[in-house]
This record gives structure tokens, C-alpha cells and sequence, in this order.
């Protein structure tokens, strides 16, 4: 499970004493997350745990507080480091909440599930050929590299340990080390990265999406507006 409180208390541990491990730990993890399979990277938004210690197969279900307090995290460490990253992925995570869990009557739900047409995140993972269907040759390359797309499927299934032939989207390098080795400036593999989002999610909605749970929790959009 990620633990954003821990995350917290170490934020705050590196505040009074300067102590820079402190920090490290949480800008590591941070970072960690954003680029697993753990993260939405589609339609962000983090699942609830992983499964694995790769952070690479997650339990898909999300939680809405989940989504608050690791929008708290990110948001702390923002303020501490100034790096706009930690704030970027803070407005990816309320995008999220805005765009699917908030109710007509203003409130914001409390969860959807993992499972849709009864497989435990059919909705959020991808054959090669079903990118390939999607996206511009240009575009193709590039995603399949930075987001380790292969035609065999690049995860193991629990149960028999063998590939499935479906792609969990996650990151092994970041940005700036993917746009150096392809040879392509930073913000134009960002661009290509960002216009791939947008139609990979496109044709994600016309799934059948895991169902909501439409209960209105307090406390937890307390957390949320907090």
C-alpha cells in the first residue's frame, strides 16, 4: 500500500532538522509511484495497492481516499522542493476526481471498483495490437518504448506465472533519460506523450467501465477538500 502519511511525517521530520534523507526518501517514492503501473498513467489517479514489489500489477480498484491523501503528498512536496513535477502530478490526481467521481449533487463518490465484464482490470490494460490500432507510427514507437509495451504482454499472471499478452502502462525511465537516449528534445517527447494520452483515453471510455460505488462519504470528502 502506498502510505502517504509516512510520506508526510517525513516531510515534516525534514523540516525541522534538514535532515536531506528525509526528503530523498519521499521525492524517490514520489516519484516511484507516478511512473509504476500502480498510477493510472491513462486517466490518472492511483489504484489502491500493488500486488507485487515492482509496484508494476496493482489491486485496480481506486479509492477516493486514497486520491486525497496522495494528492496531499505530492502537494507537500511541492511546497518543500519548488520542483513543478509534484504539482503536476497533484492537478493529474484532482483531474481525475473532477472527471469521474464527482457527483451532479456536488459531492464526491467514494470508490470504483477493480473488476469490469469479470476481470480484475480489463479496463485499464492494453494488448500491443490494440495501441497499435490507436496510435500514428511516430507516435507508436515512442510510447512503446517509454511505457515498455511488448507483444507478449510485460506482467505475469498470478495465478499460472506466465504472460498474458496485455500491457500494464509504467515507466523505468523518466522523461528527460527517455528524450536523451531517443534523441528527441524533452518537451517534444512530452507533447508526443500527452497527444498519445488523449487518444489512448478516447478509446478507453468506449469500454465498459468498472462500476462506481455512488456512496458519498464525510469524512472522506473532507479529505478531498482539505
Amino acid at each position: 500500500f502506498p502510505t502517504p502519511f509516512k510520506l508526510l511525517y517525513l516531510l515534516r521530520y525534514w523540516k525541522r532538522t534538514g535532515e536531506g534523507n528525509a526528503l530523498g526518501i519521499v521525492e524517490r517514492t514520489l516519484r516511484a509511484i507516478r511512473m509504476g503501473g500502480v498510477y493510472d498513467q491513462i486517466g490518472f489517479g492511483i489504484h489502491r495497492y500493488s500486488t507485487d514489489a515492482h509496484w508494476l500489477v496493482p489491486h485496480f480498484e481506486k479509492m477516493l481516499y486514497d486520491q486525497a491523501l496522495i494528492a496531499m503528498a505530492y502537494t507537500e512536496a511541492y511546497q518543500a522542493t519548488g520542483d513543478p513535477y509534484y504539482r503536476q502530478v497533484t492537478e493529474e490526481i484532482l483531474e481525475y476526481i473532477t472527471t469521474e467521481m464527482v457527483s451532479p449533487c456536488g459531492g464526491v463518490y467514494s470508490a470504483e471498483d477493480a473488476d469490469s465484464e469479470g476481470e480484475e482490470g480489463k479496463f485499464y490494460i492494453w494488448t500491443k495490437d490494440e495501441i497499435m490500432g490507436i496510435l500514428s507510427p511516430e507516435e507508436l514507437d515512442i510510447f512503446n518504448t517509454v511505457y515498455n509495451i511488448s507483444k507478449g504482454g510485460n506482467y505475469m499472471d498470478e495465478k499460472t506465472r506466465k504472460k498474458t499478452g496485455n500491457n500494464i502502462l509504467h515507466m523505468k525511465k523518466t522523461v528527460s533519460v527517455h528524450a536523451s537516449e531517443l534523441s528527441i528534445q524533452e518537451e517534444s517527447l512530452k507533447h508526443i506523450m500527452e497527444r498519445s494520452r488523449i487518444k489512448l483515453l478516447e478509446a478507453r471510455d468506449k469500454r465498459i467501465r468498472p462500476l462506481q460505488d455512488d456512496k458519498v462519504i464525510t469524512s472522506w470528502n473532507g479529505l478531498v477538500i482539505v
